[in-house]
């Protein structure tokens, strides 16, 4: 047998919980060695008890939350408040976006570049019957360069410190300094 049999008050004290919380453990089903009775105490197998919180432990992280102790849940409910307070500072704080308005602004951003290319042969086309390949070239690379210009004017998308356009006209992080 592996793990060591212990009472109630030496299992509480080797998990850090009070004794109260070893019975709430023993009504949800921890393992007990032998039940407790009028002037005997209970005892607890360590290993077993160990085992069994740690399957509670994985039960309660794929989201079975019946399987999780009040402890725990409170453990959890602090943990995400504090989460959510610490995203409500940040946003404040202008740290955060919403994932929404960013979205919303980028497809405008985008109808906005579509149509000025979609609106290129139109406006070109008149100066284009007179010119040289590479006059029209020049033109071309001229208005595609206004255009994208006009996408990075307005400075919400600005590229970070370091970026720089790749090779071919992608774009590429540059590597940090």
């Amino acid at each position: 047998m592996d793990g060591r049999i212990v009472s109630q008050t030496e299992l509480a004290a080797i998990m850090g919980v009070t004794a109260m919380t070893v019975r709430a453990w023993e009504r949800k089903g921890m393992p007990v060695a032998r039940k407790g009775s009028r002037g005997r105490p209970g005892q607890y197998n360590t290993a077993d008890v160990m085992r069994w919180r740690a399957e509670q432990a994985a039960q309660a992280a794929t989201g079975d939350t019946n399987a999780m102790d009040m402890e725990e849940a409170k453990r959890r409910k602090t943990a995400a408040e504090a989460a959510l307070a610490e995203m409500d500072l940040a946003l404040r704080r202008g740290e955060l976006v919403d994932v929404e308005t960013v979205g919303r602004l980028v497809a405008e951003e985008y109808a906005t570049v579509r149509a000025n290319i979609m609106a290129m042969p139109g406006e070109l086309a008149p100066d284009l019957e007179h010119l040289a390949v590479l006059e029209i070239e020049e033109l071309l690379t001229s208005k595609i360069t206004d255009i994208l210009d006009a996408l990075s004017a307005d400075g919400q998308f600005a590229p970070e410190e370091g970026f720089e356009p790749g090779p071919g006209g992608g774009a590429e992080a540059a590597a940090p300094a």
